[in-house]
């Protein structure tokens, strides 16, 4: 199928680009105005600039995120204190001081 060029709007008065992106599951082409001189609309992408500076840039290629969320760095020191609360908690099940059921949570490996 081919992808519409312009789109018509307010009841024919305005000709404008038409977005260019398609949706990946039904595979239709995205109903809104391109952005100017752009290809793309404001959701698909068409306000973004990126970053702009050298130190932004830098800023951006040292973050290393996944998802945005969380850098690497963090994902390991979460997973080191989350493994230190369970040697915790299994000594203090040897000695007796916690009684009841198990902190939920991911099972690590019987040679750690």
């Amino acid at each position: 199928m081919e992808k519409e060029q312009f789109l018509i709007t307010l009841g024919g008065r305005v000709r404008c680009r038409r977005c260019q992106a398609k949706a990946k599951n039904s595979g239709l082409q995205c109903l809104l105005p391109a952005i100017t001189a752009k290809r793309v609309c404001r959701v698909h992408g068409g306000l973004s600039q990126g970053p702009i500076t050298p130190e932004g840039k830098e800023r951006c290629r040292a973050a290393k995120t996944i998802h945005g969320e969380r850098t690497q760095e963090a994902i390991e020191q979460f997973r080191s204190k989350m493994l230190e609360l369970q040697n915790i908690e299994t000594l203090a099940r040897s000695v007796g001081v916690i009684i009841g059921p198990k902190t939920k949570g991911r099972k690590q490996d019987e040679h750690l």
